[in-house]
């Protein structure tokens, strides 16, 4: 049986570990509630751009050197690997090299720089609607929403919630759409899984103190039962 002086303690903990667990389950519910509510389609925002698989062809008569050629006008950077594809209805060869990715113009054999003409154009090609662009916005370092790394331009639509889509300043290629609907739920996402910097590892040094916390606060307060139930019995027998 546990002594009158440890009960008290025992109570006291599990009254504050209480209060700390409440505060996370809060959380948890309340985030809960919000992804059951939102559907995920909605938040993706998918419907703003063409899916991935949606290519557009190369138009072969448009393309005057060959990729050997193109191969040729990065061969100081000691490029590996070549693809042509189409960039904003232009045929481009992707040069990768040891030293980074190029493009080369598979009608002039030039190397293509991403400026903000070429991006804005990217842009809106990559958008399903002809969404007029409000701003465009050059970022030395691509942000986490953006899924693209490096340089890159951030293409602002106009319309609800900031619509958003990024353009690598290296290869041309674009993120996933992003809105204040995808933003509010990543930031309420990080807080469900309990990681503040990258909102998706559930291995978390805060999961796991919660975790700990919660099971701790199960077991004070089924001491604190056993202890009351004992103690009724005892006071039963002694009646």
């Amino acid at each position: 049986m546990i002594s009158p002086r440890l009960a008290r303690s025992i109570a006291r903990i599990h009254k504050w570990l209480g209060l700390i667990v409440f505060a996370q389950l809060v959380i948890w519910t309340a985030t809960g509630l919000f992804f059951a509510a939102v559907h995920i389609t909605d938040v993706r925002a998918d419907h703003l751009v063409h899916p991935a698989n949606h290519l557009t062809p190369v138009n072969m008569a448009q393309v005057k050197i060959t990729s050997n050629e193109a191969l040729n006008a990065v061969a100081e950077d000691r490029p590996y690997e070549v693809i042509l594809r189409s960039l904003a209805g232009t045929p481009v060869y992707e040069v990768r090299a040891e030293i980074g990715t190029f493009l080369v113009s598979a009608e002039t054999g030039d190397r293509v720089d991403i400026d903000e003409a070429l991006a804005r154009k990217i842009a809106s090609a990559t958008w399903v609607e002809p969404t007029p662009i409000r701003a465009m916005e050059e970022l030395e370092k691509a942000p986490r929403e953006s899924t693209v790394s490096g340089n890159v331009w951030a293409a602002h639509f106009a319309g609800e919630g900031d619509p958003t889509l990024y353009i690598s300043a290296v290869n041309g290629r674009t993120s996933l759409p992003r809105t204040d609907l995808w933003r509010t739920y990543d930031f309420l996402y990080g807080l469900h899984l309990m990681d503040y910097s990258d909102h998706e590892n559930f291995n978390t040094p805060w999961m796991l103190a919660a975790a700990i916390l919660a099971l701790s606060t199960v077991l004070f307060g089924v001491a604190l039962l056993v202890h009351r139930f004992t103690r009724g019995l005892i006071k039963d027998k002694t009646s």
